[in-house]
């Protein structure tokens, strides 16, 4: 239930309040969003926005300067988006957060990253990956060189797991350098570089100037067109690990992508050595899930895929959820390896439905497979299952 204030109010004390519930609750993002009657406050907690308070008449203009004080914004400027960050202390360190303004109709939209350094986010072991496929990735970091891409929708924890992959072979031996837009976390070891558009330091004109600085392995943050690309996949053809992300549906779609954006068929087979599509399902509550009957359409797609559905939970909704009936989020993933049969159907230019069923007949577990599988575990529900897949 959303809490209203209407009367007497101390942007300070209430932002300061505000915040440390944001992190008490796991919040990853706090949205104030201005609206006819004042300004509405919610919170992203496991991929969902929840509203938490709506502050009426000028309070939220007091509270929305605050911010931008504390970041280190215009405060007149209210007609152009701007992008700021500050930090919070609390007992066990410092929380950045990253303000981003949006003008709207009725005043500005304000997004707060909430970035808690505190939380192990970066353990490639936390993801949800199988044993199996945790694996096949690992091995494929581990190699001298070659361009593995990690795919999936916005808020899919791709960045996640490209940076628990630089976890997984950050050491003193490797020089690697990173290309993002933006910065969100910082590490020791790691050049990071923060691609700026507006004044032509594009991620096609930094990963140029980065293969003259001598690095080991590379993160380039999203390949968008056929120059990044072209380059990237140069790079790992010349002895680099390329990491990077694209926006496809799947993972063999991004395989279709790269021929789309004209990168030469040779040229793929000789660097991508797999390919991560990935979702983010909310993980059930184990205090208060309860037992669920299994509809029979979701016996029978269970069992396309070997798997018995004997017994699965629902959500329920306890003081622990905060009513919602889920704690946390866990990876569902698809991994698809580029085998030499793979290869050699990628030369043929094929369709995107060919790659796929080519792929799923070569042992790849697609993301609806893992998905059940996350099901079955009892790590998550059907019905949180049919909303990030469908």
């Amino acid at each position: 239930m959303a809490e209203l204030y209407e009367g007497d109010f101390s942007a300070v004390t209430f932002l300061d309040d505000l915040i440390l519930r944001a992190i008490r609750e796991t919040a990853s993002d706090i949205h104030l969003e201005s609206t006819e009657t004042g300004t509405v406050i919610r919170f992203r907690i496991d991929g969902i926005l929840h509203t938490v308070a709506h502050i009426v008449n000028e309070n939220g203009l007091y509270l929305i300067a605050r911010l931008k004080v504390l970041a280190h914004l215009d405060v007149s400027e209210r007609r152009l988006p701007q992008d700021g960050k500050f930090s919070f202390i609390m007992p066990h360190g410092a929380v950045d957060l990253r303000v981003a303004t949006f003008p709207s109709l009725y005043g500005e939209h304000l997004v707060i990253r909430v970035l808690d350094r505190s939380h192990d986010y970066f353990s490639i072991e936390k993801l949800g990956f199988s044993p199996d496929m945790r694996a096949q990735f690992v091995d494929l970091l581990n190699r001298s060189y070659g361009l593995v891409l990690v795919t999936g929708s916005t808020g899919s924890g791709k960045t996640t797991t490209l940076y628990s992959a630089l976890n997984v072979i950050n050491h003193q031996a490797k020089h690697i350098i990173t290309l993002e837009d933006p910065i969100e976390y910082s590490f020791q070891g790691i050049t990071q570089s923060q691609i700026r558009p507006e004044i032509g330091f594009t991620f096609a004109h930094a990963l140029r100037s980065v293969l003259r600085q001598d690095p080991d392995i590379i993160l380039v943050g999203e390949i968008r067109d056929y120059d990044t690309a072209e380059i990237a996949t140069q790079a790992a053809l010349t002895g680099h690990l390329v990491l990077s992300t694209v926006h496809t549906i799947d993972a063999p779609a991004a395989i279709i992508r790269l021929i789309d954006m004209g990168i030469r068929s040779f040229l793929i087979n000789a660097t991508v050595t797999g390919v991560l599509a990935q979702r983010l399902a909310r993980m059930l509550c184990t205090a208060c899930r309860t037992e669920a009957e299994v509809p029979e359409e979701y016996k029978a797609l269970a069992q396309s895929y070997n798997i018995v559905l004997t017994r699965v939970y629902a959500a329920g909704g306890c003081d622990t959820c905060h009513g919602t009936g889920y704690r946390g989020r866990i990876g569902i993933f698809e991994f698809l390896l580029i085998t030499p049969e793979i290869q050699e159907l990628i030369t043929r230019r094929p369709a995107y439905t060919q790659l796929y069923e080519a792929a799923v007949k070569g042992g790849m577990r697609t993301l609806m497979h893992d998905g059940l599988l996350k099901v079955a575990q009892g790590s998550t529900s059907l019905a949180e299952l049919a909303r990030v897949i469908g």
